[in-house]
């Protein structure tokens, strides 16, 4: 079922609606076998009372979209000053797909499918997602196939972003090569993490008051924080006890070797944000960061061989990851 903005999926194990500004997926409920029915995904406190001045991406925030291409249209202000800086010609912060309206291609009672077409001359053509649910359990596939005009090398990300309610959320996260900091606080005079360091565990990051731990959330403290998991192997598993729920993630570490975190802590006191805003985005990218679009690191730079999925025209590229819940 739906209607001109959203179209919703149900199974014996619960429902999902994808919304049609930016093909965003959320609310998801899934029904567990120990009696919960629960609803991992953030939905932004502001979705009801868009305004039409934000960018689309923020307009209706909320749950998992796709980024293609992924990352800022603007070269950041504060990195180092000998790392290549140029604004991107495609304007749209995380790509047109995830600030425009998708259509529904089909709808059956197995599988819910929709699309976006990106403006001629973009080397980007279509966007395809198919949202499939597991008959047997509380899970979800979703398949993104993407469509190019011209052979380009694109920096790709999923974008799911989780709930962090007052009860607590246990990052549990996944296996790592190395942990990176953001080449600059990822919100000014906010941001704990030192800029541009290394950790090899995300219990111990190097911040401004020491070594932070953030596999317990919500934060004591009001911040943003962005890091990148290089070598993540997922799943990717995130605890609920309040919920006595396990949500994992899954997804082809080929294609997005690394899992970008955006640790969203009541740290934006401007608008749309207001202080209000508690998520926790775990993004599967092959990217620099959310910076590829707009930023060369250099060659030694443990993240400089993040550049990006090589996609040819007549081969699509086809990204499939698996969202799945499971009672504690």
């Amino acid at each position: 079922m739906g209607n001109l903005n959203n179209w919703t999926i149900d199974w014996a194990w619960g429902e999902a609606t994808v919304q049609a500004l930016g093909g965003m997926l959320a609310p998801v409920t899934f029904e567990l076998d120990n009696g919960q029915r629960i609803q991992p995904m953030q939905i932004a406190p502001w979705g009801e009372t868009p305004d039409p001045q934000w960018p689309g991406v923020l307009r209706q925030l909320r749950g998992e979209w796709p980024c293609v291409p992924f990352g800022m249209s603007h070269a950041p202000q504060h990195t180092d000053p000998t790392w290549p800086k140029a604004d991107d010609a495609n304007p749209h912060d995380h790509g047109y797909g995830a600030n425009h309206e998708w259509q529904l291609v089909q709808q059956t009672s197995d599988a819910l499918t929709v699309a976006i077409n990106y403006p001629a001359g973009d080397p980007v053509a279509r966007l395809e997602r198919e949202i499939r649910p597991d008959p047997d359990s509380p899970a979800l596939t979703v398949t993104l196939t993407i469509h190019v005009r011209q052979p380009i090398r694109l920096p790709v990300a999923l974008h799911p972003t989780f709930a962090v309610p007052h009860s607590g959320l246990e990052v549990i996260a996944c296996p790592v090569e190395s942990v990176h900091t953001y080449p600059q606080p990822t919100e000014a005079g906010v941001s704990r993490l030192l800029p541009d360091h290394s950790a090899s565990s995300i219990t111990a990051l190097p911040a401004t008051t020491g070594k932070l731990d953030i596999t317990h959330l919500p934060l004591p403290f009001a911040t943003e924080e962005l890091l990148q998991l290089r070598g993540c192997k997922p799943p990717f598993v995130l605890r609920y006890p309040g919920w006595k729920a396990q949500v994992e993630l899954d997804w082809d570490t080929s294609q997005l070797p690394d899992a970008l975190l955006w640790i969203s802590n009541g740290g934006r006191a401007f608008a749309p944000w207001s202080g209000r805003h508690y998520a926790l985005g775990v993004e599967p990218l092959n990217s620099f960061f959310d910076l590829a679009r707009v930023l060369t690191p250099p060659s030694s730079h443990p993240l400089a061989d993040r550049a990006g999925l090589l996609i040819h025209p007549g081969q699509p590229a086809m990204i499939r990851y698996t969202l799945r819940a499971s009672g504690l």
